[in-house]
């Protein structure tokens, strides 16, 4: 392989690079188009923002000297052009970036691209180049690591003084940069010294100037409070820096230490004097416990490696530390309290989030009683974790209180350090003491305590609403486990919410920076990871694990719901999302295990069971399709189960339904007929020659000659209902429309594109198949109406008494959606595994006013997890039912009823964070190809609401379905009659859809339900 590149150096010249990748080396061949003599000066870089190295000299070029072991200096070799070099890199170097300057002996003259220096990219396929996706930043990291990489001085004073005035600059996403830059300079991934000595009075006013501008931005930016706090945990406070060289003089005097080299406290006092950091604090406490152990070497040196430092940092100071302490034993004593008292001096420096400096400094700004609490919290380490947690609770409520009203920089500053100190002993004291036999109460009190604190600076809705619902939890009554539940499976999705979105706010940063900074590979890769582990949000994810641990040994979280009941044989396949094998076709059957069901997806063909980590609604459309194609399809809620199977991937396994509704498994040898999948027969459709006759049909026309099972089933049924179950008005635009649409003279490029697309579609990839229906869609999207479409619309609509909109331009959008949703990925797979023809589908659109739903439900009349059909199952979810057949994350409430006895069971309470509410139309796909014998199509093709619905967060803590238990049991009881009314009517089990809304009962929809 070989790649050119062409410099336009000074003066017009021209220099052409061509890289050569041999086995084992690059070669460079470098030539210089000027005939005047001239040198190379330069060196290889792990990246271009990288210094410079120097490689081995069997790789130097001929006439190569090196320069101050920094660079090489090389003679281009004339020839008639001007010059040649050819320079040799192994593959193995682990470098990217050939970095050069020219000097012309001749004029005595450099060339250094104007102060940047001249780069080429070596080829290395296993690298690629440093790059932050959001442009507008670049230029600041590169300021950031032009300071930080170049060959000049620089010490903390320089890196937070160029970070205050970055500030200025800079809105959101900024701050995340800088953060990332300061954490990596926090885990001693940066020089904190390099050519230059610091005073601490220096060091410590330009920490105070960068924390009282970072409290100047809490305080006028609201949005940046959770970024700015993070900064904050990254620096100290700033304090009297003069202090650290005043006090370890006067300790030395005090003792009558001498000032002389070969002393373990000359050394470190030579440090602190010239450039103190928080290593300080580290040596402090390993000289403080070296004391203590009477002079025992190793434990002053295990000390400080649990610090992160070991015996090479101290020696590479530049003022280094070289000599061990020696032990004075009638000074321990006094150097014990002397070195005690300026610990506190080193913190009140270097660390803001120490909780002994970080008290003292706010005292001022409380009254007795809250400083009795701090006091508490920072001497009494016997009172007990709930006492100590509920303390640390009620300060920090007064904090945020605080925070949201004062203006002083400098009270913001110490109420964020006390804050942040306090957040960090919660989370450390949750560590330590939560434990494995702690009950379910003891371990939801800590959850509420953890939940509360961490609302202090995420307030999300989401977060609050289970806060609330914490709050309403009491363990005195039997339902306490059915609200412990829906807690727990909303926590666990926020907690999997805050974890992406720091992965999205640090991970393409912290790559970028860290690479650039050739900082430490596991401080790079696990950036985001160590981050959240700092963040209260790990004790939250500890304590859910005990709890939901808890829960399943006490059989309260069962360890499996099976949404499918089917035994299965197959080779194991682990996937992350179902999405991402969609459009596979599996040759043999095949059991996939994976992490995430968004709901949306279609089979793959040849799977045979399909096992989720996270949990699906019942009764959604994919349960609905998993069912009919006799796919076994469950959720496990045991990580160590799921991890098993995930073990087993490429095995055969034997998967069985049990009685207790669990799934055991166990290796399997399969003969090679039960390899081989069976042939699917294809489903065949009835080609409709639909002969345009209108645009618009009202209820009293529906027959299936002009509209799918959607449309009829509901007048099939609303005569035969009795008066407090209703039905919505509705309209239909019937089959053959859209072939009408496009013979329009109109829309005759349309059709020429279309034809062409659907031609023309294959599945090569998964990408490419994206593409391409995506085309098709566009390609519907840009139909253009005939002229008498409209107002035929609105007749029909206003003689069923729906009102139709005034300017249609919203609703022709709505009506090319629901056409265009025949190329929805699911659709088309679907259609293609079961041998469906796209020629043979036919689309009506179904147009209802829609219920502004308080709850909406569905009813399996035949309980399919059971499979019982004396007892139906249902579901309900507030506001309107896209959140449940469409999957929206979360459980439903569920309940069983026996049409015998009518005996109603809950089996859920409701989990999800979102509900849908809103009026005006929806517009509802209704194919030919949909409820057929044998085929679900449930959920393959899209309804379209006008407006769009609006989704509301909810709070469970007050909502009448969960705490007024005789509107609960009237609702179920009511939605279980529907269900036993209409499956008498139709003869057979139904799939129900409806609504309830101020004190009525809707039906949308019916369909036979696919057993």
């Amino acid at each position: 392989m070989t790649k050119s590149h062409e410099l336009n150096i000074d003066r017009a010249i021209k220099l052409v690079v061509e890289t050569h990748e041999l086995d084992g080396l690059i070669e460079l061949r470098m030539s210089l188009q000027d005939p005047r003599k001239c040198i190379l000066h330069w060196g290889l870089c792990a990246n271009r923002f990288a210094k410079w190295q120097v490689p081995p000299e069997p790789y130097w070029p001929q006439d190569s000297v090196p320069f101050q072991h920094t660079a090489i200096q090389s003679s281009f070799q004339p020839n008639h052009a001007g010059g040649t070099i050819n320079i040799k890199v192994a593959k193995d170097m682990g470098v990217s970036v050939l970095s050069f300057v020219l000097f012309f002996p001749e004029e005595n003259r450099w060339d250094n691209n104007h102060g940047k220096n001249y780069q080429v990219p070596i080829v290395l396929h296993t690298q690629t180049e440093l790059t932050l996706k959001d442009e507008g930043l670049l230029h600041i990291a590169e300021r950031i690591i032009h300071g930080e990489m170049g060959n000049h001085s620089w010490t903390l004073m320089h890196r937070f003084n160029l970070c205050h005035d970055l500030c200025d600059g800079l809105r959101g996403v900024g701050f995340s940069l800088l953060f990332v830059w300061l954490r990596y300079s926090f885990l001693r991934q940066l020089d904190w010294q390099r050519n230059y000595n610091t005073q601490p009075r220096e060091l410590s006013h330009s920490v105070e100037r960068l924390t009282l501008k970072l409290a100047e931005k809490f305080i006028n930016e609201p949005d940046l409070h959770e970024i700015i706090s993070m900064m904050m945990t990254t620096l100290g406070a700033g304090g009297d820096g003069q202090r650290i060289r005043d006090e370890i003089l006067q300790i030395m005097h005090r003792h009558r230490i001498k000032e002389v080299t070969g002393h373990f406290l000359e050394e470190w006092h030579q440090k602190l004097h010239n450039n103190t950091t928080a290593d300080d604090i580290a040596i402090c406490e390993a000289y403080i416990e070296f004391l203590r152990s009477n002079g025992n070497l190793d434990v002053f040196f295990s000390t400080l490696m649990a610090a992160g430092i070991n015996r090479e940092r101290l020696a590479g100071f530049e003022r280094p530390i070289k000599t061990p302490p020696d032990f004075v034993p009638h000074l321990k004593d006094a150097l014990l309290h002397d070195f005690g008292n300026y610990l506190n001096t080193l913190k009140s420096v270097h660390s803001g989030t120490d909780l002994y400096r970080a008290v003292n400094a706010a005292l001022y700004l409380f009254d007795h009683g809250m400083q009795h609490k701090l006091h508490s919290i920072v001497h009494d380490r016997s009172t007990p974790i709930f006492n100590v947690t509920s303390t640390i609770t009620e300060v920090c409520r007064e904090i945020t209180r605080r925070l949201d009203n004062e203006r002083d920089r400098k009270r913001v500053r110490d109420l964020l350090f006390l804050s942040l100190a306090l957040e960090e002993h919660l989370r450390i004291m949750m560590e330590r003491n939560v434990n494995q036999h702690m009950s379910v109460e003891e371990l939801t009190r800590l959850i509420a305590i953890v939940v509360e604190n961490i609302l202090f600076t995420n307030t999300t809705d989401d977060l609050r609403a289970c806060s609330r619902h914490l709050g309403r939890l009491s363990f005195h009554d039997n339902e306490w486990r059915y609200h412990c539940l829906a807690i727990l499976e909303r926590l666990k999705r926020l907690l999997g919410n805050f974890i992406d979105r720091y992965y999205r706010m640090f991970h393409d940063n912290a790559q970028f920076l860290g690479k650039a900074f050739n900082a430490d590979a596991w401080t790079v890769n696990l950036f985001t990871e160590e981050v959240i582990r700092t963040r209260l949000i790990f004790a939250l994810s500890l304590l859910l694990q005990y709890l939901e641990t808890a829960l399943l040994k006490q059989g309260i979280l069962p360890q499996w719901q099976v949404i499918s009941p089917h035994n299965a044989v197959g080779m194991v396949e682990v996937v992350d999302t179902l999405h991402k094998v969609t459009h596979k076709v599996f040759d043999t059957p095949t059991i996939i295990v994976t992490d995430k069901v968004v709901g949306d997806e279609e089979i793959p063909k040849g799977v045979t069971a399909i096992i989720s980590a996270n949990n699906i609604d019942v009764v959604s459309h994919l349960g609905v399709r998993a069912r009919n194609g006799a796919v076994l399809f469950a959720t496990c809620y045991n990580q160590e189960t799921i991890q098993s199977l995930k073990a087993l991937k490429g095995r055969w396994l034997n998967l069985l339904v049990t009685a207790a509704g669990e799934i055991s498994f166990e290796e399997s040898e399969v003969s090679t007929s039960a390899r081989r999948l069976d042939i699917q027969q294809p489903i065949s459709l009835r080609l409709r020659d639909n002969a345009f006759e209108t645009y618009a049909l009202t209820s009293g026309e529906f027959s299936t000659r002009v509209a799918g099972l959607k449309s009829n089933n509901l007048v099939a049924f609303r005569d035969k209902l009795p008066n407090w179950i209703h039905t919505p008005a509705s309209v239909v635009i019937p089959f053959g429309i859209f072939d009408h649409l496009m013979r329009q003279l109109v829309n005759a490029d349309v059709k020429r594109v279309y034809d062409e697309q659907v031609s023309a579609l294959t599945i090569k990839d998964h990408e490419g198949l994206t593409t391409a229906l995506d085309a098709l869609k566009a390609t519907i999207m840009s139909l253009n109406p005939p002229g008498d479409l409209f107002q035929t619309l609105t007749d029909a609509m206003q003689r069923e008494g729906i009102s139709a909109p005034d300017d249609w331009t919203e609703g022709w959008r709505c009506i090319k959606q629901v056409y265009a949703s025949a190329w929805n990925e699911r659709a088309y797979l679907s259609r293609r595994n079961m041998g469906i023809p796209h020629e043979g589908l036919s689309m009506a659109v179904l147009i209802q006013g829609v219920i502004e739903a308080e709850y909406a439900f569905v009813i399996h009349t035949l309980n399919p997890i059971t499979n019982n059909p004396d007892e139906l199952y249902a579901e309900v979810v507030l506001g309107l039912g896209e959140t449940l057949v469409g999957n929206f994350p979360g459980r439903a409430l569920s309940f069983t009823c026996n049409k015998a006895d009518k005996t109603l069971t809950p089996v859920f309470y409701p989990s999800k964070g979102i509900g849908l509410y809103g009026g005006g139309l929806i517009f509802r796909s209704d194919t030919n190809a949909e409820d057929l014998m044998g085929y679900a199509g449930a959920g393959l093709y899209d309804s379209i609401l006008l407006p769009a619905s609006r989704e509301v967060v909810l709070n469970y803590a007050d909502e009448a379905l969960l705490w007024d238990k005789q509107f609960q049991e009237g609702l179920m009881r009511a939605i279980s009659e529907i269900g036993i009314t209409i499956e008498n009517i139709a003869g057979s089990p139904q799939d129900i859809e409806g609504v309830y809304s101020k004190g009525a009962y809707y039906v949308v929809q019916s369909r036979a339900q696919m057993l």
